[in-house]
């Protein structure tokens, strides 16, 4: 009965020491650093780019594209403000044209408008 107790407590004093090294290592980190300026606007401005040139090649997917691209416009204003909160917009008004089965004219112009805004980051 003895042994059993002192197995138990040898396997407490394991865990607890596996839980504090775990611990201690997890929070002792330094944290990743913020996204730099540079790189978030290379990323938004690539994001953009592939968009509008698959939106040209396939306009009938082009919709649902532009939902997944908006997830990520819609993040970066929320985040980050300043220009990403007008290629937002522009990203709405788009959606708004898709939605509307506007002419192919208006949609390619506001493909071309959020293009330029996305090149200007």
């Amino acid at each position: 009965m003895n042994s059993k107790f002192v197995f138990g407590k040898q396997l407490l004093r394991c865990f607890a020491l596996i839980l504090l090294t775990t611990i201690f290592t997890a929070c002792g980190g330094p944290s990743a650093p913020p996204q730099a300026e540079h790189t978030r606007n290379e990323v938004a401005q690539k994001s953009v780019e592939e968009f509008v040139a698959s939106a040209k090649k396939s306009p009938k997917g082009a919709a649902q594209n532009l939902s997944i691209l908006m997830e990520s416009l819609e993040a970066y204003a929320s985040e980050f403000q300043g220009p990403y909160i007008k290629l937002n917009d522009t990203a709405k008004e788009l959606q708004s044209l898709y939605q509307s089965s506007a002419a192919k004219d208006k949609i390619e112009a506001q493909l071309e408008a959020l293009k330029q805004q996305a090149e200007a980051l």
